[in-house]
């Protein structure tokens, strides 16, 4: 065929066949050197490309391929409370900078002149994902500068911990009045997590086992090839993961969300479970002063959970408690973190604040005047 025929396109010819006609043209012109090269430089331009992604991230320590656990924890030499944050400590860590102060409590110091309001609960009231001005209790501190806001949560605690900390650590303080922030979870694992020898949280019972490669296994990527080895050692593969598993995470929230709203009378919470919360909420009860002043904050998940909370709220109300519930500001849907399905917001951790602080006010902080 004359070259310039190769070109006109004939009326009944479809496009794909006129390029793929091109193409071919070009590939027998080609000479085997001049193609060996050429697929020789997409290659090594394709392994610069995701090499350089490689190097970078490793390097910039985004993502490791190897344990790295934050490095804000000790192992406490109280048993009760297993593990607790460093004191005097500055340390990136849950993508925030964590900050504590000498009693190993992620807020500023103490003025022993002022009033001492105590805050106990777990990663939430910690401030997971935040950094240190954008936990809840360092909104609520900036707001009444008269008093002195403690921040005693640590990630994972439940309360058995709490309690003891409130007793080891807190008791002694004479704070003038104190907030539980609870979450639904705290009912379901009553276990005291451990601080493993490098560094990583365990649960209660486990065992050090060989690592276990978990690859994505859904959609085009479950057919990479190598795709275990990949997740064991390519710190590329372990960020495409988390994105895709990040993903997934918001979209099947936003399922669960529009569930529970249709399903309003389903309860996945036991009397069983409530009781048990109560009896450690009577053992961390018993060691405060009767009058002290107290507030218990109920937070809120995808579940409703239209059977447990007004029971735990009685629960709460029949030690001493004032309740605030918070599913009554947000519903089921409260705003969380761009790459987590629990952990609340700056923007939810800001109104939360809002809503505590009002509280604390008009039932709490005017008792103490």
């Amino acid at each position: 065929m004359h070259r310039k025929q190769l070109f006109i396109r004939r009326r009944d010819a479809p496009p794909g066949r006129l390029y793929k006609r091109i193409f071919l043209y070009h590939i027998k012109r080609m000479k085997r050197k001049d193609l060996a090269i050429n697929l020789g430089l997409l290659f090594a331009t394709i392994l610069l490309f995701f090499g350089g992604i490689e190097i970078a991230l490793r390097v910039s320590g985004l993502v490791s391929v190897k344990p790295n656990p934050p490095k804000i924890y000790q192992k406490s030499t109280n048993p009760e409370i297993s593990y607790e944050l460093k004191p005097n400590s500055s340390e990136y860590a849950y993508r925030s900078t964590v900050t504590t102060n000498s009693l190993g409590f992620r807020s500023p110091e103490i003025d022993p002149n002022k009033p001492l309001l105590v805050f106990l609960g777990d990663s939430i009231t910690f401030g997971y994902g935040v950094n240190d001005n954008e936990t809840i209790t360092s909104r609520i501190q900036a707001e009444i500068p008269e008093w002195s806001v403690l921040n005693t949560a640590s990630p994972g605690y439940n309360l058995r911990q709490q309690t003891a900390v409130y007793r080891g650590k807190i008791k002694k303080l004479d704070p003038k009045a104190l907030v539980l922030i609870f979450h639904f979870n705290d009912v379901e694992d009553f276990g005291v997590a451990k601080l493993d020898d490098q560094g990583i949280l365990r649960p209660e019972g486990w065992q050090p086992t060989e690592r276990i490669c978990t690859p994505i296994e859904r959609g085009i990527l479950q057919f990479i090839p190598g795709k275990c080895w990949l997740d064991m050692h390519s710190a590329f593969y372990i960020a495409v993961k988390k994105f895709v598993s990040a993903r997934e995470g918001k979209k099947s929230l936003k399922e669960q969300e529009l569930a529970m709203q249709e399903n309003t009378d389903e309860e996945n919470v036991t009397n069983v479970s409530l009781q048990k919360y109560a009896s450690y909420l009577d053992t961390l009860v018993r060691s405060m002063p009767k009058n002290l002043p107290r507030l218990f904050i109920i937070w809120p998940e995808r579940h409703m959970h239209p059977l447990a909370r007004p029971k735990l709220a009685k629960i709460a109300e029949q030690r001493g408690f004032t309740v605030l519930d918070l599913y009554e500001t947000f519903g089921n849907h409260a705003e969380t973190l761009s790459w987590d399905t629990v952990h609340p917001s700056s923007k939810t951790a800001a109104q939360a604040a809002d809503i505590i602080l009002q509280t604390l006010e008009k039932n709490v902080l005017p008792s103490l005047q």
